[in-house]
């Protein structure tokens, strides 16, 4: 026995609960150290011997270990408990381990890792084969989020269909000790989930919604869009890509105003589709001012162009659809911050903190602008998206700066292909939708034809097209019908670009 150890007395610790059968059969005793009482928590080797003490005065701050701790066995109570069993019950401290012993009748086998939760699974690898013997593997950690998190971490390291996690309704086993819940601790050992890594499933966990109807989502501002595609749903990635001065920007502003206003949608008379109320709007325009894109949005709703100098319009109506967007219209003033992590962080409050469900990116390329590894970051940044999407169940619209095309351009009416994306593999790798518009800037009476590039959800609407025209008063665009071939212009694009396509 180490010099340094402590001794002291079993006794009942009252306040705890703790009777003195429980404390006798851990060996967990209460003696002095420089004039204070103190509690002694025994750690024992293979053989039994008391080899180490934590010692546990009044003040958890002079907390401290005695003797030769890495000689003793990992958990505290092991070598009180024979190896094998249908159960044992894993605590991150050495009272509640003694109050779940106590509440199972002291005939369950109950443990405590050494040095809480930032120890966990340190500890539990350690006596991973003495913990292996038993049928059942139980972690009655702290219901805190350290507790939580160091509870799902060490039942990783058990073997699949053994690791349990409890859950109680207060914080840990002693307090439920203390307030006369023993039956409940004992039901939580007993009741436990099953651990299983995050993202595995099974077939109870999925079969309700299996047998649900699949149903449209939120219309587009266009009905052959959201006919085509079966409209816009949460969780998801939509890009958009065209040539410059095509109308993208206008596009991604009507369905920003649309978004907020659904009562400007195109009448949707044969889809079985429902308008929701107004909507919140995130909007990340990095190359544009809010104010700019304030005005603009506001001279869309009273249609007329009032970003256009000299065009007349009515103040008092400019200032009512200002002021209807108070509350639904959130933009980004970037003031020159571009970086990823600052962008990320404030879509996360968008999401979170706001509860902004529709988010409009503009233009994802230029959060790539000062990188080294373009497309090493390119792919990160659209990982990141697809995961906080399905995470935060939100849709997230963005736009994407294309590469020029060989033969002609797509400012003159090129065909969009998926390659022509600025970093098309991790961007057509992500997105679960790319919709592309193509236009000759030449010819002012040419429709803009939407074209669909990727469809993920039924893989039916890929390669549908429809016109959109634009309304130089209202400054909206309206869906036409194409008068040309279903597939536009002439494409003279299809060889390739000439960029690599990923840069």
């Amino acid at each position: 026995m180490p010099s340094d150890l402590l001794r002291g007395d079993h006794a009942p610790l009252r306040a705890r609960g703790l009777t003195l059968k429980t404390v006798e059969q851990y060996d967990y005793r209460v003696g002095t150290h420089n004039g204070e009482t103190v509690q002694i928590a025994p750690y024992h080797d293979a053989s039994g011997r008391v080899v180490a003490q934590k010692v546990r005065p009044r003040d958890k701050s002079k907390m401290h270990w005695r003797g030769k701790k890495k000689s003793a066995l990992p958990l505290f109570g092991q070598s009180k408990w024979k190896a094998g069993g249908r159960m044992i019950v894993v605590t991150e401290g050495e009272l509640d381990a003694m109050s779940a012993a106590q509440a199972m009748g002291n005939t369950w086998p109950a443990v405590s890792i050494p040095d809480g939760a930032h120890s966990a699974a340190k500890a539990v690898a350690k006596a991973a084969d003495w913990l292996e013997s038993f049928e059942r593997v139980v972690f009655m950690f702290d219901m805190d989020d350290d507790g939580q998190e160091a509870a799902v971490e060490a039942a990783a390291i058990i073997t699949p269909g053994k690791a349990y996690i409890a859950s109680l309704p207060l914080k840990d086993a002693s307090d439920m000790l203390q307030a006369g819940r023993a039956k409940e601790i004992v039901n939580a050992a007993w009741n436990a989930r099953e651990y299983r890594p995050d993202g595995i499933l099974d077939v109870a966990a999925l079969r309700e919604k299996a047998i649900l109807p699949p149903s449209y989502g939120l219309p587009f501002p266009f009905p052959s869009l959201t006919k085509a595609t079966y409209g816009i749903r949460r969780g998801e990635l939509i890009g958009y890509g065209a040539g410059v001065g095509t109308g993208k920007t206008t596009l991604f502003k009507q369905l920003m105003l649309t978004t907020m206003f659904p009562d400007m949608i195109e009448p949707h008379d044969d889809l079985p589709v429902t308008l929701t109320g107004p909507r919140k709007v995130g909007a990340i325009l990095l190359e544009e001012n809010p104010v700019k894109t304030l005005r603009t949005l506001a001279g869309m709703r009273i249609g007329v162009r009032v970003h256009v100098p000299g065009v007349e319009f009515d103040e008092a109506a400019l200032r009512h659809a200002i002021d209807e967007m108070d509350g639904l219209f959130f933009p980004y003033n970037h003031f020159g911050a571009k970086d990823w992590a600052s962008v990320k962080e404030r879509i996360r409050y968008m999401v979170l903190g706001l509860g902004i469900k529709d988010i409009f990116l503009d233009h994802l390329t230029a959060l790539i602008a000062h990188e080294e590894d373009d497309r090493k970051a390119l792919d990160a940044i659209m990982s990141d998206l697809a995961s906080m999407v399905e995470q935060y169940d939100f849709t997230l619209h963005f736009i994407s700066h294309l590469t020029t095309p060989k033969g002609t351009a797509h400012e003159e009416g090129g065909r969009v292909l998926e390659k022509h994306f600025t970093g098309s593999r991790a961007i057509a790798r992500w997105a679960h939708n790319l919709y592309a518009l193509e236009r000759d800037k030449q010819d002012p009476d040419s429709p803009t034809i939407f074209r669909i590039l990727k469809e993920r959800e039924t893989g039916d609407a890929t390669g549908v097209t429809f016109g959109l025209a634009y309304d130089r008063d209202t400054g909206l665009l309206r869906e036409v019908e194409l008068e040309e071939n279903r597939f536009g212009f002439t494409d003279q694009s299809a060889g390739g670009s000439t960029e690599d396509e990923d840069f």
